[in-house]
């Protein structure tokens, strides 16, 4: 509570007598080592009691009643509020005895929706997919199992297409193929 700002904030308080007895011993400390803290707290207490020593005007006879008629003018010249629609609605079919079932239907449509939307947005398990490797690995080994459809192409015998391929060493072991 050693900052200046924190100290600042609750110096009202402080002058005040509203902080509680830890607080204020932290606040005094603080005043105690800080000078600018200090002066602010003087000067704080310089203005309130300039404005606790200024006078207090009285108030012209009668004018509490002149303004407690000046309420009842205004209240009188406006005009009462629209009630809301519901309201309105309500009264035109009769009151209430005819909406009774409807806040157990409203209750049970606004439960069966929270249902309904609570279904669809329920994490879905996830689906066992295999590792990225293994899809490597399984599109070299088709490439490998059909390798003799593709020996009889020349073009990729000639680009050399078929040479990198990590699944053609594992399936002669371990040495790479000749293709032509």
């Amino acid at each position: 509570m050693t900052g200046c700002d924190t100290v600042r904030e609750r110096l009202l308080a402080h002058h005040e007598g509203d902080l509680e007895a830890e607080e204020r011993r932290a606040v005094e400390a603080h005043l105690a080592t800080c000078p600018r803290c200090t002066r602010e707290a003087g000067l704080l207490r310089e203005a309130l009691e300039r404005v606790q020593a200024m006078p207090v005007p009285d108030e012209p006879p009668g004018s509490w009643e002149a303004f407690g008629a000046a309420v009842r003018r205004r209240i009188a010249g406006e005009r009462p509020s629209r009630p809301a629609w519901w309201t309105r609605v309500v009264a035109r079919l009769g009151g209430f005895s005819l909406l009774r079932p409807v806040p157990a239907l409203a209750a049970a449509t606004a439960l069966g929706l929270l249902l309904a939307f609570g279904l669809t947005r329920m994490p879905r398990p996830a689906r066992d997919l295999p590792p990225v490797e293994v899809l490597a690995i399984s599109e070299d080994l088709a490439i490998g199992q059909n390798l003799e459809m593709l020996e009889s192409l020349d073009l990729l015998e000639e680009m050399e297409v078929l040479e990198p391929l990590d699944i053609l060493q594992h399936l002669d072991g371990g040495r790479q193929p000749r293709l032509s």
